[in-house]
């Protein structure tokens, strides 16, 4: 796999406390918040100019940086008791964004979505250029939670766009397959995902 993140790579945000906001509730991601990157069931492996700031975990398998990859943080191998609590409340993160939401397209190219839960009843995708809006309403604290069910894949280009005080702190996307973030595409919030996180040549996830 050939990553290459341009800007700094989180996949977990320092938020310890839920947020109720327009009915959704945000997950409770626990020790994993002190985590960019956190495996509970497979290897994190990066062959490229990635940069990633922030500490790296895998439980079951040590991960592998190669490449002129820089970590600013770090790398804890498997056994180490650190490890542990990750590990349990990584299920609870993906278990709590189980919510009730409004039906969407598999294809989100074009969708401005507000505030709230939404899900997809299948694998779904983002079209190389394509572009989704979340619409914050001026709210900074505004939640949104999207539940993809299947394997969610997005396109060269593809793009991620908040607006008005939408924040990617509080933007969680719950994978229940694989994830393929496309070249030179954007990608913005949290991922808790229950398959492999793939990230391409020249995308950045924030």
């Amino acid at each position: 796999m050939k990553s290459s993140l341009l800007s700094t790579l989180s996949a977990v945000v320092l938020f310890l406390f839920p947020i109720i906001c327009f009915g959704q509730i945000a997950p409770n991601l626990g020790a994993t918040s002190g985590f960019a990157l956190f495996t509970a069931g497979g290897a994190f492996d990066s062959n490229g100019a990635t940069k990633i700031t922030g500490n790296i975990g895998s439980f079951t398998v040590t991960p592998t940086i190669t490449g002129p990859g820089t970590v600013n943080g770090t790398i804890y191998n498997v056994g180490d008791p650190a490890l542990n609590n990750p590990f349990a409340d990584v299920s609870t993160a993906y278990n709590d964004l189980t919510q009730a939401g409004s039906v969407i397209n598999t294809v989100l190219d074009g969708l401005v979505l507000t505030p709230g839960v939404y899900t997809t009843g299948a694998a779904s995708s983002l079209s190389a250029g394509g572009v989704l809006t979340l619409d914050g309403q001026g709210n900074p604290n505004a939640i949104f939670i999207i539940r993809i069910n299947g394997a969610f894949t997005t396109g060269t280009y593809s793009n991620i766009i908040l607006k008005n005080s939408a924040s990617p702190n509080n933007v969680y996307w719950q994978i229940s397959g694989a994830f393929s973030l496309g070249d030179y595409s954007v990608f913005r919030g949290n991922i808790v995902s229950g398959g492999a996180i793939e990230l391409l040549e020249g995308s950045s996830l924030i």
